[in-house]
C-alpha cells in the first residue's frame, strides 16, 4: 500500500479575489514548470486538504489546490453569489491568474462533479480528467442519499429515522435541513448540522464514521449549509446533465476510479459513463466512499502517473 508522494509545504499560498466580494484560498505544490493539475475538493463545502497534493508526482506536476467559495479559508462564509456556475467561473479565473492555458482537472465526489461541469463549460482548457468516487448529479441521486427508499435508509433504518425526522421524501428532508441550517437560531443550526454530518459520515465510512467534535462545530455547520444549498432546486438544476456531453470524451485522457460498494455515489451510472466515453475505469472492491484510504490512494496515484505518460 502506497503512502503517496512525500508531503512538503506549499510552494505558495494566497487568496484570489473572484468577484462579488469573494476570495478563494489557493495553495500550490510541486514543480512550477510541471504539468498543471487543478484539484477540486469534495463536500460540497469541505475545503482543500493539503495532503491531497501527495497524489501527484511533485517533480512532474504543478499541483494547485483551492477552497471553493464559502468554505475552508476562503471568504466570506456565505451562500450569496455561491452556485455551481460561480465555482466554474472561479476555476477559469484561477487559471487565468496563474497564466495556465490548459490543465488536468482532478477531483473526487463533489470535486468530480465540479471537474465535469468545468469541462462541459470550458473544454478547451482541460488537458485531461482524473475523477474518483464521482457524483454525476442525476435527479435520482438525491433520492438515493436522502429518500426513504435510498441506500442509507435501507442499510441504516434506525439512524435514518433520526435523520429524516419522520418526513416522507427527500425533498421534504432537504427543505427541513435548509431552513434549520440557514435560520437565525444558532442552537438549531448546530443540531441540524450534527445530524446532517453524522449521516454523511455514516454513508461514507460505515463503522469508521467519526463522531462530531465541539472544535469543528463551525466548519460542520458551514459544510452542511453549503451541501443543502447546492442541493436546492435552483442550484441542482445547474448540475443536471453534466454526464451528457455533446461529444464523447474519447479524445481526452480520462481516468475514473470507483468503489463498487460506494453508498454515497452510485457505481452503476459511473460505470455506464466510463463505458460510453471509453474512459479508463478502475473498479475497487470494499472501499466504499473512503477516498483517503490505501486502495483509493494507490489507484489515484497510478492514474496520475499514467496521465503523465498520455500527455507526453
Amino acid at each position: 500500500m502506497s503512502l503517496g508522494y512525500e508531503f512538503k509545504a506549499a510552494r505558495q499560498s494566497f487568496h484570489l479575489a473572484v468577484g462579488q466580494g469573494a476570495q478563494i484560498h489557493v495553495e500550490e505544490y510541486g514543480c512550477e514548470q510541471g504539468v498543471p493539475v487543478v484539484v477540486c475538493h469534495g463536500g460540497p463545502g469541505a475545503g482543500l486538504v493539503p495532503s491531497m497534493s501527495c497524489l501527484f508526482n511533485p517533480r512532474k506536476y504543478r499541483i494547485i489546490l483551492f477552497s471553493q467559495r464559502g468554505c475552508g479559508l476562503s471568504s466570506p462564509d456565505s451562500l450569496v453569489h455561491n452556485s455551481p456556475t460561480h465555482l466554474v467561473d472561479d476555476i477559469h479565473l484561477l487559471l487565468n491568474h496563474l497564466g495556465i492555458e490548459k490543465s488536468v482537472i482532478a477531483g473526487g465526489s463533489w470535486g468530480a462533479t465540479l471537474a465535469l461541469l468545468f469541462y462541459q463549460s470550458h473544454p478547451e482548457r482541460v488537458s485531461g480528467l482524473i475523477l474518483w468516487a464521482s457524483f454525476l448529479a442525476e435527479t435520482s441521486d438525491l433520492a438515493w442519499l436522502y429518500g426513504p427508499h435510498g441506500a442509507g435508509a435501507q442499510f441504516y433504518p434506525e439512524l435514518y429515522l433520526d435523520f429524516s425526522h419522520g418526513l416522507n421524501s427527500e425533498s421534504e428532508i432537504l427543505q427541513y435541513y435548509y431552513q434549520s441550517l440557514t435560520g437565525a437560531d444558532e442552537l438549531e443550526q448546530h443540531k441540524a448540522a450534527q445530524l446532517w454530518m453524522a449521516w454523511e459520515s455514516k454513508l461514507a465510512l460505515g463503522t469508521r464514521a467519526r463522531l462530531a467534535h465541539i472544535e469543528q462545530a463551525h466548519s460542520d455547520v458551514q459544510q452542511a449549509k453549503i451541501m443543502c444549498h447546492f442541493f436546492q432546486k435552483d442550484n441542482f438544476s445547474q448540475l443536471c446533465g453534466i454526464a451528457q456531453f455533446k461529444e464523447l470524451l474519447c479524445h481526452l485522457p480520462c481516468w475514473l476510479i470507483h468503489s463498487r460498494d460506494d453508498l454515497v455515489c452510485r457505481y452503476a451510472p459511473v460505470q455506464r459513463f466510463a463505458k460510453e466515453h471509453k474512459a479508463q475505469f478502475y473498479v475497487l472492491e470494499n472501499a466504499g466512499h473512503a477516498q483517503r484510504e490505501g486502495d483509493y490512494m494507490d489507484a489515484i496515484i497510478r492514474a496520475s502517473d499514467l496521465m503523465l505518460c498520455r500527455l507526453h
